[in-house]
């Protein structure tokens, strides 16, 4: 009998860890834990929301359900207590995706990211619905197994008809109400950030876990999609079909369903009802804002700033289909610009435009339309000439970049010089783009300061502590670390120091605070607007669905270029 209320008891608890510290597989208790004195449970009927930072305390606590993290000491019957009651395996029953960046190729290779704009390998050619229906495994499910009255009497076939039925019955329903319908026979790669991290949700949903964590959902997701998302998973949550643990970043909006937060700051977690977290939080927040900042000078009002692009009467289609319509944009030095746009408007189209990268900047010639950049028309350049001129940031240039060879942060960082995805030359600083093939001594001063001086601007020193222990590294210890074993957040900021570190004239910042925790945001926000990070001189684009993520204000002079239905206003 104590048995039977103990096993009732325990189906109750969906997470269950009582008083523990969590570490990395391979660490011992005496070791710094990745987060102390957890106490956090989650019962049937509530709606929980991990809030935090997004460089690995959140994530470590969300992947600590999926059994990738150490519990001391073990709850007695693991974390999920519910799921020990049935026989799935932890793979089956808890999903975890994340958002923060789109999911790179297999291996540690560079790609082409440019291969969206053309589609021309065969595997770009898969659409999105067909990568739904990749796989037919783990489609049997008790829950559908449910519909069928007597298995015995039913053949295999018929039975596997029957799931593929009910499974492609759930992937209309899904497409539908997110939006995808009239996407689904598109190239997959042809999708935009927002597009395809709805298309995941939609791809997790059909694997139908028991419980799925969406870690950032919202990033790079517009304004129209996010009600209408919210809506999907709260319904599908009280159905518990699946249950949703959502982990959200610092200035996300919190659903008005979630009843809880678990709130992720400086390795330690505190639990709660949403009201009460929420208050504590904005009364945290509003001792930050009582900070004054003061507007920075931005020379790009004047009337002598230079022209660095020219759009005039551009446009890019493919066949029928039009993603930009007689696009009129003048980039100037100094300017800073804030490009918005709902999902699949073409702002990663016409930012690919900006750097050459699409092949249809070529065909943007007179008379009816025309492309300037730099002063000189796109076929006048080459590609490696304008990688020089600017320092770029998104979600393609994370995914492709190149993790399988053991490159340095000093060697990611100095391939910004170039534009490159390669180190070159001593030092990993470059060969510059002379015929001699190699940089003067001049040249190669400058460029190690620069390094230097962007370590120094955005390091780990700048980070206030929060998110990634560096065990009290030097900057030069840190300078040496493999790019590829940083967790996600600190390679987003390398990567922001390989954009800035050559000083080009037109600077590009496309969901630049993906995975970043907040100590990072902070360093990296004050290290663009204190005319360090970005000079006077320099033009900047940022690529966000929310105003308060761009570094500077109105009173700073930033305008807004917005994309709606393919026509830029």
């Amino acid at each position: 009998m104590a048995a039977r209320i103990g096993a009732r008891h325990l189906s109750s608890y969906i997470v269950h860890i009582p008083k523990a510290n969590i570490y990395r597989f391979g660490d011992s208790d005496s070791a710094r834990p990745v987060l102390t004195g957890v106490d956090w449970t989650v019962r049937e009927g509530e709606s929980w929301a991990v809030v935090g930072s997004g460089a690995g305390e959140k994530t470590a606590l969300l992947e600590t359900l999926l059994g990738n993290t150490r519990i001391s000491p073990p709850p007695p019957a693991g974390p999920l207590p519910s799921l020990s009651l049935n026989s799935r395996s932890i793979n089956e029953a808890v999903c975890l995706v994340s958002f923060a960046h789109r999911p790179r190729a297999s291996g540690g290779a560079f790609y082409d990211y440019t291969a969206r704009y053309g589609a021309v390998r065969e595997e770009d050619r898969l659409t999105l619905r067909q990568s739904m229906f990749l796989e037919e495994s783990g489609l049997i499910r008790d829950s559908i197994k449910s519909f069928i009255v007597d298995r015995s009497a039913i053949g295999h076939e018929q039975e596997d008809a029957i799931l593929r039925a009910e499974k492609g019955r759930r992937f209309e329903e899904l497409v539908d109400k997110l939006g995808l319908k009239d996407l689904l026979d598109l190239p997959l790669v042809a999708l935009s950030n927002g597009q395809t991290r709805r298309a995941r949700i939609v791809k997790a949903l059909l694997e139908q876990p028991d419980i799925l964590l969406l870690d950032e959902p919202l990033t790079g997701l517009d304004f129209k999609t996010r009600p209408t998302l919210f809506h999907l998973l709260h319904s599908v949550h009280v159905s518990n079909n699946p249950r949703i643990i959502m982990g959200l970043r610092l200035q996300d909006p919190v659903p008005e369903w979630i009843s809880h937060i678990a709130l992720v700051q400086d390795g330690r977690v505190k639990t709660g009802e949403k009201t009460t977290i929420l208050q504590e939080l904005n009364d945290s927040r509003a001792k930050e804002s009582s900070r004054s900042t003061s507007p920075v000078h931005i020379p790009g009002l004047e009337a002598k700033a230079k022209v660095l692009v020219d759009m005039q009467n551009v446009n890019v289609r493919y066949h029928e289909r039009h993603v930009l319509k007689d696009i009129n944009w003048t980039i100037r030095s100094g300017d800073r610009w804030h490009l918005q746009g709902a999902n699949g408007s073409g702002k990663t189209t016409l930012l690919s435009v900006l750097t050459g990268d699409h092949p249809q900047s070529y065909t943007q010639r007179g008379p009816t339309s025309a492309l300037t950049l730099f002063g000189s028309a796109r076929r006048a350049h080459a590609t490696a000439y304008l990688r020089t001129r600017i320092g770029v940031v998104s979600p393609e240039l994370y995914n492709a970049w190149p993790r399988a060879r053991d490159m340095s942060v000093w060697e990611a960082v100095a391939t910004g010089f170039e534009g490159g995805f390669v180190p070159l030359g001593p030092r990993g600083l470059g060969t510059g783009l002379g015929a001699s093939g190699k940089l003067s001594a001049h040249e190669r001063a400058w460029r190690e300061e620069r390094v230097w001086e962007v370590l120094r601007g955005l390091g780990p020193h700048t980070w206030g502590g929060g998110g990634v222990p560096t065990g009290g590294e030097t900057m030069e210890e840190f300078a040496l670390r493999p790019f590829a074993a940083l967790p996600a957040g600190v390679q987003s900021v390398v990567l922001l120091m390989r954009a800035l570190v050559g000083r080009p004239p037109l600077v590009l910042l496309d969901e630049v605070w993906a995975g970043m925790d907040d100590g990072m945001v902070r360093a990296a926000r004050a290290y663009l607007r204190d005319g360090v990070g970005i000079g006077e001189e320099q033009a900047v684009v940022v690529v966000s669905h929310w105003d308060d993520e761009v570094p500077w204000g109105v009173e700073d002079g930033v305008k807004r270029f917005r994309l709606e239905g393919c026509v830029g206003t």
